[in-house]
């Protein structure tokens, strides 16, 4: 391929912005047909419009095409032509990244002249690019620099970024998310530590009782007379037992960062003697009555005639007759 002549300034990047066809022509030491010539089918489709897009300085979409045609052909070559945009975009990271490409998957077929120009190339932005360096607390989260995927942890190598300020982000179900700032200096590479802190579905409860009074969650005691706490979400039985009182037993549904207060009041237990009185002397009160009925009911009529006065059992008696 005939190269268009190098600019002296800067030569990798002026290289680079020179006329698009020079990326697809063939290096003069190792004949080989132009992209436009190997290239076949929709490949070629492609990459004909990325020529034109590029030469119109619509760089984003060229840089669409140009990759478009590179998965369906596996050249090497159009990762040049794809650094070509990217610097034109001043995604100088990018650029980086697809040089080194070009270099690893050509190999030893890559032209010498090829190879001195991407050499350049990265060495000229070397200090236009930064790296981060990346360690989390968890394994398995996900890293995104400035909203763009960038792996999952832990990172096999650095980040290789543009130099200026970032924003790294590294998020993990269950977690909260930590977004980190960062500024990073061209040809540096900076460490970047998030510890990922677990979210904690919890609420707050609070049970006030007398003193003396246990209160349980979920059968399990927990305090006396008074709790004020954290616990998880969701659906709880809370108790609130004393001697000699009537035992408390209630659902609650809680719910995230939820706030719960509960005043209980216990009420005492009624005697179990107390209870049995009434019975008692209602049953004394029908025995009574049997006893007074049976004797008048045998009692001849003049014996009769007298009025009984006094109680038995829960009545009391004012006076006594003799029986004949």
């Amino acid at each position: 391929m005939t190269k268009t002549p190098r600019l002296l300034l800067a030569p990798l990047l002026l290289a680079l912005a020179a006329a698009p066809g020079q990326a697809s022509a063939a290096p003069k030491d190792a004949p080989q047909p132009s992209l436009s010539v190997s290239l076949t089918g929709s490949a070629k489709e492609a990459f004909a419009s990325a020529e034109i897009l590029l030469n119109n300085s619509d760089f984003p979409r060229a840089l669409a095409k140009y990759r478009q045609a590179y998965e369906l052909s596996k050249d090497p070559r159009l990762l040049f032509n794809m650094a070509v945009c990217e610097r034109n975009l001043k995604h100088y990271a990018s650029m980086q990244a697809l040089l080194a490409r070009y270099e690893q998957e050509a190999g030893a077929s890559m032209p010498k002249d090829d190879r001195a120009d991407v050499d350049n190339a990265l060495a000229a932005i070397r200090n236009l690019v930064g790296a981060l360096r990346l360690t989390a607390s968890e394994d398995g989260a996900y890293v995104s620099i400035d909203g763009q995927p960038s792996g999952t942890t832990p990172l096999a190598h650095p980040i290789v970024v543009d130099l200026g300020p970032h924003v790294v982000t590294v998020s993990k179900a269950g977690f909260t998310s930590v977004v980190t700032p960062v500024v990073v200096q061209g040809g540096s590479e900076q460490p970047v530590s998030s510890k990922l802190i677990p979210i904690l579905h919890v609420a707050q409860l609070v049970v006030s009782a007398e003193d003396g009074a246990t209160i349980l969650v979920d059968g399990k005691t927990i305090a006396k007379g008074r709790f004020d706490g954290q616990v998880a979400s969701g659906r709880h039985e809370v108790q609130v037992t004393e001697p000699g009182k009537i035992a408390y037993r209630s659902q609650v549904e809680l719910r995230d960062d939820e706030m719960r207060s509960m005043q209980v009041t216990l009420e005492n237990e009624k005697h179990q003697g107390t209870l049995l009185w009434p019975w008692i002397a209602g049953g004394g009160a029908v025995v009574a009555g049997a006893i007074v009925g049976g004797y008048f009911l045998f009692k001849s009529p003049q014996e009769t005639h007298a009025p009984l006065v006094g109680t038995l059992g829960a009545v009391r008696f004012t006076s006594a007759r003799a029986v004949r």
